[in-house]
């Protein structure tokens, strides 16, 4: 079961998203942007370090890059950075760290770090058997489109009592609501650091 999971995580892991995809940038520009915090720079160059893109192929750099851009709050480099924790891929492996980063990246919404909890609760070797919390998971993950998720959260729910699927579904809307008043509190600020900018 645990290989599964790794291959699992793996195969989400190598569908790299580019931030920079609309317009091309250079490597010298990336770097620049990269040098000055912006965490969508770190995670474009720390793919571009992972996958040898346009650079020579380290993995300890590109875990130095996802760590920057995780550590800003980039939801997927926290995913990123949770799967070379799991992995030991450019980092020492550390199994709590890899969960650490994997619960950020669920709470800022990202659906294989939801996907990933899920599994880690449902199988009970990372993480202790919770039926709740791996359904809360699922179901997150599913209503954002992840794929396996939506089969996951029908199949699991048969081995769950209804107590326990009321209770991760109540879970699952909690969260929803939170997540959407941190949003909406979040467009707010920016629109009034906008606003204020522009006087």
């Amino acid at each position: 079961m645990k290989a599964f999971l790794q291959t699992l995580i793996l195969g989400v892991f190598l569908a790299p998203l580019s931030i920079f995809a609309q317009e091309p940038i250079s490597l010298t520009e990336l770097t620049e942007a990269a040098e000055n915090g912006d965490s969508r720079a770190q995670f474009d160059l720390g793919n571009r370090y992972l996958y040898g893109d346009g650079v020579i192929a380290d993995n300890y750099e590109a875990a130095r890059w996802f760590q920057s851009a995780a550590e800003q709050g980039n939801n997927n480099a926290q995913y990123n950075l949770g799967v070379m924790y799991m992995q030991g891929t450019g980092v020492i492996a550390d199994i709590q760290t890899a969960v650490e980063w994997f619960g950020k990246a669920a709470d800022l919404g990202d659906p294989p770090a939801q996907f990933t909890l899920a599994t880690m609760y449902a199988n009970g070797s990372v993480l202790p058997r919770n039926p709740v919390l791996a359904h809360k998971w699922f179901t997150l993950a599913a209503s954002a489109g992840h794929r396996a998720a939506e089969v996951n959260v029908i199949l699991y729910q048969e081995m769950m009592s209804n107590e326990q699927i009321v209770e991760a579904q109540q879970l699952a809307k909690q969260w929803a609501d939170d997540f959407m008043q941190r949003q909406t509190l979040e467009v707010n600020e920016n629109a009034v650091q906008l606003r204020a900018g522009g006087r």
